[in-house]
């Protein structure tokens, strides 16, 4: 029995290798964290955010870098993420629509957010030390692969929970209007507008009545918030 879990853990992983290898490096970053102390750790957060300032002087590579290094120095509660969101995703989309849906979320939730903030500081909104503001992490990505993820939902119900999905991250920006909540409804968005590259959308779609994490029956192919 134990042999059977052991063997049933290895294949679960070598099925989606970016997620849980991207997972192993948010372990390695944030206890790099944890041993630098906080002010260190924020500085680290900084280097790597994907702030005005730093979108300014290095895009390229904070959008990359700003996704191995998390807002908070403990790693844990993004296990459940990571095992119950990207991993299925990566098996049901296979890994380059994954990569590709994700990134773009990342990259247009970055600039839809930050341009929010830019505004908002023009217009005396926001303080203007936002400019620095840290901003690292996954969420845009899974927000990303989330929405498109939708597409598997049955067709008499699709509809319905991309549209209640949309409308509570929309409410939720309109009441904490922040630069990371804007980014979360322009990521989910476009994550939207990637659904129908999901394949086999029509033919192995979410059980009536399941969860959207239960993907495993789908097919066996490989496939930052501003500082108060």
């Amino acid at each position: 029995m134990k042999d059977l879990r052991l063997d049933g853990l290895v294949r679960a992983v070598a099925s989606a290798p970016l997620t849980f290898g991207w997972l192993l490096v948010l372990f390695v970053t944030t206890r790099i964290q944890r041993w630098a102390g906080p002010q260190r750790s924020l500085r680290i957060q900084k280097r790597h955010s994907t702030n005005l300032r730093r979108l300014r002087a290095q895009p390229s590579r904070v959008l990359v870098t700003s996704l191995f290094w998390l807002d908070d120095r403990r790693w844990w509660p993004y296990v459940p993420v990571f095992v119950g969101v990207l991993a299925p995703a990566e098996r049901r989309l296979r890994w380059w629509r994954w990569l590709f849906v994700g990134m773009s979320a990342h990259v247009t939730a970055t600039f839809a957010g930050q341009s929010y903030l830019r505004r908002s500081i023009r217009k005396a909104e926001a303080p203007r030390r936002l400019v620095n503001a840290r901003d690292v992490g996954v969420s845009y990505f899974v927000f990303g692969v989330a929405g498109a993820l939708t597409g598997y939902v049955e067709r008499p119900w699709r509809s319905g929970c991309q549209a209640a999905a949309l409308v509570a991250l929309a409410v939720n920006a309109a009441l904490r209007p922040t630069f990371t909540e804007v980014g979360h409804l322009t990521a989910f968005v476009v994550g939207l507008a990637g659904a129908p590259l999901a394949p086999d959308r029509a033919t192995v779609p979410y059980e009536r009545g399941s969860a959207m994490c239960r993907v495993e029956r789908g097919p066996s192919r490989r496939s930052g918030d501003p500082e108060p």
